[in-house]
């Protein structure tokens, strides 16, 4: 082994390029897990950037939006009339929102630890838990009953719970933190422009009403499910494996790849579980403490860390739980909302679209910025300012119809900048692949407990007002901002105590423990 890196690693030390090292010296170099003296070269950067870009983002991005039709749709049928053809009474249409979410919640994270094990291809498993969740929308459509909605809905998220959390995973493992940042704004736009797509195939259907002695709320779901359906064969040949696995990817361009992750993440990048990664996702307080603080669980993390530490880690789920409330209120109640307003139900459901359009717009451009500056914190700021515009201007109840339909913008444009880049912070401050995983997995699985608060504070009888849930989701947008705030506090301190040396006594540990302390090495240092 050490022959075979020495071979290659005096190639670089030459400067050669990497094509001139045998295709045998890079499928070994590879195979051992070697990265050697890395030499920067800018021309493959950019070359692998462009082709990961066309091999691993359209596939998943496409897939996105099949998914977030699949989920929200539910919104669209509600106003074209399944709670009146189902007899739902009361809050059943709340109950049928938020029961999605609780295998959502729960199976986020095991299916990212799952999918990192790597027992089928990601292509394979994202496939086959689309396929599932497919069935059960055409279910929705077909159902008699207001308990087949809640059996079909909670079927959807045993097996939605890992699709995003898993894209994230894998995007996150084919470039650079900076580079990040962009790639899963693309991604993530696919929700935002699901939301427009929605509204618009809604209104179509529409007017498939009684075609086949269906309803067309029932076409909403059964149409849907079908496209999913023939869209798992793309998931099948377009999701491309992890990058010691790719083909698209030649050998030199595999190794170089590996090596510049390897470089970026910084010294310890844990690749697997042991007692000490699995000690440091459970009871690191920058992924738990700000979504369990409000929860019993939240003393434990006490039991693990001195107070003094615990004071210093970082708030950051609570921040992606407001954004993530303010998303499913828009998703879940917005046709709703506007019908209350005045607006019919196709103009409710036409007038959703420009909604979704600024939002998508926004997105990128403030996801762009952010990873061109390589800094989150104020865009998380401008996105949850934005914010308190909206929900303060739905709460007050402004009489102008204008004006209120600019709060849906304001509240849209929010949610869908902040929750990106809370993601990608996240995960660019989680030292290894392992920890990365995990963390992806908990931010997006628990932060979706905004989806039961939102499902069960917009109140029917509240019509048109929605009082409590205008008040709620302006009181997490403004918590969001101090959970931002407590985070970037955090990742500017430790940063300027490991540059001061003060974390330098952890280097006398042996090799082994140094290898697994991911983001705690003294030489990690965290993206504000």
């Amino acid at each position: 082994m050490r022959d075979s890196q020495a071979k290659v690693a005096s190639s670089f030390h030459e400067g050669k390029d990497f094509k001139s090292a045998t295709r045998n010296k890079a499928d070994t170099a590879i195979a051992e897990g070697y990265h050697g003296d890395f030499v920067v070269d800018k021309t493959m950067e950019k070359k692998l950037n462009w082709k990961c870009d066309f091999k691993l983002l359209p596939p998943l991005i496409g897939l996105f939006v099949i998914t977030f039709l699949d989920r929200s749709n539910i919104a669209n049928a509600k106003i074209e009339g399944m709670t009146t053809d189902l007899k739902m009474k009361a809050n059943d249409y709340n109950m049928s929102l938020w029961i999605l979410n609780i295998p959502y919640i729960c199976l986020a994270v095991p299916s990212n630890m799952l999918m990192k094990k790597g027992f089928v291809k990601p292509s394979v498993y994202l496939s086959g838990i689309m396929f599932c969740w497919a069935l059960c929308t055409i279910g929705l459509g077909c159902t008699k009953t207001f308990k087949g909605i809640l059996a079909c809905r909670f079927l959807m998220g045993v097996f939605e719970a890992g699709f995003v959390p898993g894209c994230a995973y894998l995007i996150s493992r084919y470039y650079k933190r900076r580079d990040f940042s962009v790639r899963y704004a693309l991604f993530f736009s696919a929700a935002v422009l699901a939301g427009a797509f929605g509204g618009l195939l809604a209104y179509a259907i529409e007017h498939m009403d009684k075609v086949g002695g269906y309803a067309g709320w029932r076409w909403i779901f059964i149409i849907e499910g079908c496209i999913t359906i023939a869209c798992v064969g793309v998931g099948l040949l377009c999701i491309p494996p992890y990058p010691k696995d790719s083909t698209f990817l030649k050998p030199e361009e595999k190794q170089y790849l590996l090596a510049m992750l390897k470089k970026d993440a910084g010294p310890s990048r844990p690749d697997h579980y042991n007692s000490l990664v699995i000690k440091e996702c459970l009871f690191d307080p920058k992924i738990w403490l700000g979504y369990m603080s409000p929860f019993p669980l939240a003393p434990l993390i006490y039991l693990f860390h001195s107070p003094r530490i615990v004071t210093k880690r970082c708030i950051s789920t609570l921040a992606y739980f407001g954004a993530d409330n303010a998303a499913s209120s828009i998703v879940s109640f917005q046709p709703t909302i506007l019908k209350s307003l005045g607006y019919s139900n196709s103009a409710a459901q036409v007038h959703t679209i420009p909604v979704y359009i600024v939002a998508l717009c926004s997105l990128l451009i403030c996801s762009y910025l952010s990873g061109r500056v390589s800094h989150r914190y104020s865009f998380l700021i401008f996105g949850a300012a934005i914010g308190i515009i909206g929900w303060s201007i739905e709460l007050a109840q402004v009489k102008a119809v204008s004006a209120r339909y600019f709060g849906m913008f304001a509240i849209t444009a929010s949610a869908y900048i902040q929750m990106p880049i809370l993601v990608v912070w996240l995960s660019n401050n989680m030292g290894g692949n392992a920890k990365a995983a995990f963390a992806t997995g908990v931010m997006i699985g628990l932060g979706n407990c905004g989806n039961l608060v939102s499902s069960n504070v917009f109140i029917t009888d509240e019509s048109p007002r929605f009082k409590t849930g205008f008040g709620t989701g302006l009181g997490l947008n403004m918590l969001g901002v101090v959970a931002s705030s407590a985070l970037e506090l955090y990742c500017l301190m430790a940063n300027r105590r490991r540059d001061a040396g003060k974390d330098n006594a952890k280097l006398d540990n042996s090799s082994d423990v140094l290898g697994d302390l991911g983001d705690d090495h003294p030489e990690f240092r965290y993206i504000l």
